[in-house]
């Protein structure tokens, strides 16, 4: 018997205009309504994924958030959020360091906003960006993972943009870096090689990186919250599209890569299902009978 479903948000539950489709909303609170806990697990933090959980009726039914890929989660029914670790500024230097002398942008996470760094190289693309679109003057300069400018303000309204990785001055939930599939490549390889070590780092789209307190991921904390509620691993059907939820795969016996994960990604999932614009989910859930 299913008693939880865990779902990844970007290129997985969410279209590709970050709505849920009504298909897929109905099928999940029909499952709720059967017995069947839902549980989102996110790089977003909790301020980014409550409309989401709302728009699914999650607090009535005893949904659970996975938040900043796993160094928090959130009880919605009981309004309660854990958080199980983040990063003290100078642990984050080096690396920070580091990525500011690639062709990148940089950010520094932390629950309600974000420290922003992208080189000179960056801005004239930005700039051009603005322009095409005719963006208000008040649109913010920070990439996103589908294009290299985004307004994340509903989740990320504290926004700096720093020259130096001391001016990062408070606990930090994650790294995130910005580039181009191809280059970001490298970028990922030059990073497990010389910071694998202490943080945890992954693709979570083809064209974003993050990075993590070593020892943390979304399959780590859901394991604690199967843990907790008693759940066992043939109990729990997992869906994603990105590297960071190869960890939740591991941890359960069904799992589903979605139809537009890259192929490295499909290959750890034991099955894989349609496109996040074609109701994946959806499919998947009635191929189990649900």
């Amino acid at each position: 018997m299913i008693k939880a479903v865990i779902m990844d948000m970007d290129g997985t539950l969410l279209d590709p205009n970050n709505k849920i489709s009504p298909a897929t909303k109905e099928k999940l609170i029909e499952l709720e309504k059967k017995g069947v806990r839902l549980i989102l697990a996110s790089g977003r933090s909790y301020t980014r994924l409550l409309p989401y959980a709302r728009e699914l009726e999650m607090e009535k039914y005893g949904g659970l958030l996975i938040e900043v890929d796993g160094i928090a989660w959130y009880d919605l029914a009981k309004k309660e959020r854990h958080i199980l670790k983040r990063m003290k500024p100078e642990e984050i230097y080096s690396i920070f360091q580091y990525l500011m002398n690639l062709n990148c942008e940089s950010m520094a996470c932390f629950d309600d906003g974000l420290f922003d760094y992208f080189p000179e190289s960056l801005r004239s693309v930005k700039e051009e960006i603005r322009q095409q679109q005719h963006l208000p003057i008040d649109f913010p300069w920070t990439a996103g993972p589908w294009g290299w400018l985004a307004d994340m303000r509903d989740g990320y309204p504290n926004i700096k943009y720093i020259h130096s990785p001391q001016e990062i001055t408070i606990p930090i939930n994650k790294l995130q870096i910005m580039q181009e599939e191809e280059p970001l490549l490298k970028i990922y390889e030059d990073l497990k090689e010389k910071y694998g070590y202490g943080f945890e780092i992954f693709r979570t789209t083809p064209r974003q990186l993050e990075a993590l307190p070593k020892g943390f991921n979304k399959g780590k904390t859901l394991l604690y919250l199967m843990n907790l509620n008693r759940w066992g691993k043939d109990e729990v059907i997992a869906f994603g599209d990105g590297e960071n939820d190869v960890s939740m795969f591991e941890t359960v016996t069904h799992s589903f890569a979605m139809g537009n994960a890259r192929e490295f990604v499909q290959e750890k999932a034991s099955q894989v299902t349609l496109s996040n614009k074609e109701d994946g989910i959806v499919r998947a859930l009635e191929t189990l009978g649900l």
